[in-house]
């Protein structure tokens, strides 16, 4: 249980700024260039810069009760080098440009693409920087295989590309959404099932990652 109670604030990061990178890359290869395209629809381009901004809120409200205290999230941000505060970092600058992208998109009442092409590049640094944390955790040989950082890269974008359609059901009659949430789901399946085989090759029990991989 306390071992829970510890792991569950990086699970609420991993997830809720996962969800919200992930989007954001997928909208940046998704829109197709139209005012107000994307994922967020014309008449409300201001929804989806908001619901990834309050995601991602709630993936930094996590890390702060893991830290436990302030003065810990200091000392993090104060060594660079520190996995942690290359994640704070990319975190800030994701959360400038979708601050950006949302106060543009509720000014002009449109999406400017830039802004999320911009965000999408930001996004995929983050779920790098994510995935590198636990492929460097020392003491883990769980999170040491090959496999580690395309498990949250391309389970971000799998997460990310299934909230693009829900906030913008219409762009999934275009094509290039549905095709973008078929070739995130087929290729999550694909790096559940490598991640699976690491942990059978270390001798941990990969049942549940391959069933996961099999419903994928």
């Amino acid at each position: 249980m306390k071992m829970f109670a510890e792991m569950l604030p990086l699970l609420v990061f991993t997830t809720f700024a996962g969800l919200a990178a992930g989007a954001y890359a997928v909208d940046a290869l998704c829109g197709n260039g139209r005012a107000g395209s994307g994922a967020a629809t014309p008449a409300r381009p201001w929804l989806f810069p908001l619901v990834c901004l309050v995601l991602l809120g709630l993936g930094l409200c996590g890390t702060l009760l893991h830290l436990g205290q302030p003065l810990r999230f200091v000392n993090g941000m104060a060594n660079p080098g520190s996995m942690i505060a290359q994640e704070a970092y990319w975190s800030i600058a994701f959360g400038t440009v979708i601050v950006i992208d949302l106060a543009v998109a509720k000014a002009k009442g449109s999406a400017v693409r830039p802004i999320r092409w911009a965000g999408g590049l930001v996004a995929v640094g983050l779920m790098v920087v994510t995935g590198l944390a636990y492929y460097q955790s020392l003491g883990l040989p769980a999170w040491s295989g090959a496999a580690t950082v395309p498990l949250f890269l391309v389970g971000d974008l799998a997460l990310g590309a299934g909230l693009c359609a829900l906030l913008d059901r219409s762009a999934l009659a275009g094509g290039v959404l549905a095709a973008a949430n078929v070739a995130a789901g087929v290729a999550l399946a694909a790096v559940l099932g490598a991640f699976g085989l690491h942990l059978a090759r270390i001798g941990l029990d990969a049942t549940g990652l391959l069933v996961a991989a099999g419903i994928v």
